[in-house]
């Protein structure tokens, strides 16, 4: 086991100057005007529907709206309409978000909602040193590299080799390698790669509770840290529960996230008046605001009484989309506080 201490890896010193040549390259955090070659480039063609692509010349992206050459892509400024073979496509600057929405899934993910709750329950911060088990796709392993850098760093931890060697991969095209390491390592049987070190450990395997005493000693026993566990049963969360106060951690507690999505519908209804004169044959649906525009034009040029029609709204809430994806599982968190007496046996 590695010993390592809060800045162990990265330093600021050398001023902003050192991290913006780093920036300066294909990866999460480029923030240039204009698409590069080699940079990875969210193709929007719906809400359900978004391409991963790492643009490199001579390349074609094949999609719903037909194929699209890399070379239109390179110089185009971030957020461009572009036209493919059979529709049009729109260039997104990528995000953590957006790569859990489109990332290629090689095992069940952690979706945006419960990310955001896990962030904060671990409060994740620039120079934060976090521990992950296990990686699976790298969907809150990307949140967390985002929000460590530059000066943090990201120890993952998997079972499965060919995950981890791929997942490697998509780190070092994003950029994120500098401050992600990803390692094959069963936490529950040989512990984290450090000890002493992390601000905080989360937990996503199906015994979490033989990795807690090892999470324990990965914590930092001078500054003390945070603990997250995520499981899908119940029976899970009360084991966990028990063993993380057996360990010393306090204000343990257990949430769930069930995440719904809205679009809303605008209604223009007629009066009664104008019911009682043309009976129901003019209520409209808004769909979008082309279509309001030409409905308002044609009610302007009718007399008064009729334009009355179009004077009540009624806004329409809707889920969108009908199906949402989303992990429901419980997050169970913790505190482990600082432990000096510990740290000066070490």
């Amino acid at each position: 086991m590695a010993m390592l201490s809060r800045h162990h890896q990265f330093s600021t010193d050398s001023g902003d100057g050192a991290i913006q040549s780093e920036i300066c390259g294909p990866s999460f955090l480029h923030y240039a005007e204009r698409i590069d070659d080699g940079d990875t480039v969210i193709v929007y063609v719906s809400f359900d529907s978004l391409y991963p692509v790492v643009v490199k010349r001579g390349q074609t992206v094949s999609m719903r709206y037909g194929a699209l050459r890399h070379e239109f892509i390179i110089g185009k400024p971030w957020g461009s309409r572009v036209s493919a073979t059979a529709g049009y496509v729109w260039l997104l600057r990528p995000s953590s978000e957006l790569w859990t929405r489109c990332l290629p899934k090689r095992t069940q993910i952690i979706y945006t909602p419960d990310i955001g709750m896990i962030l904060q329950m671990l409060d994740v911060k620039p120079g934060s040193v976090i521990c992950e088990s296990g990686t699976g796709s790298g969907s809150l392993t990307h949140a967390l590299g985002m929000a460590v850098y530059p000066s943090g760093h990201i120890y993952t931890h998997d079972i499965e080799e060919s995950r981890i060697r791929k997942i490697e991969e998509e780190f070092r095209d994003h950029g994120l390698h500098t401050v992600i390491t990803a390692m094959v390592q069963n936490v529950c049987e040989e512990g984290f790669f450090v000890q002493n070190a992390c601000d905080g450990v989360f937990l996503d395997v199906p015994a979490p509770w033989e990795a807690i005493p090892y999470a324990a000693a990965a914590i930092s026993f001078k500054r003390g840290g945070r603990l997250v566990s995520f499981s899908p049963c119940i029976e899970q969360v009360q084991r966990t529960c028990a063993v993380m106060r057996a360990m010393g951690f306090i204000n343990v507690e257990t949430v769930e996230i069930v995440n719904r999505t809205y679009r809303t519908t605008e209604f223009h209804k007629q009066s009664l008046a104008d019911f009682e004169k043309n009976g129901d044959n003019t209520t409209v649906v808004v769909k979008d605001r082309n279509r309001k525009r030409k409905l308002e034009h044609s009610v302007s040029s009718a007399n008064s009484d009729d334009s009355a029609l179009w004077n009540s709204t009624v806004i329409n809430a809707q889920v969108f989309p009908a199906t949402q994806p989303t992990h429901t599982s419980y997050i169970t968190h913790a505190t482990m506080l600082p432990r000096p007496d510990q740290a000066d046996m070490l």
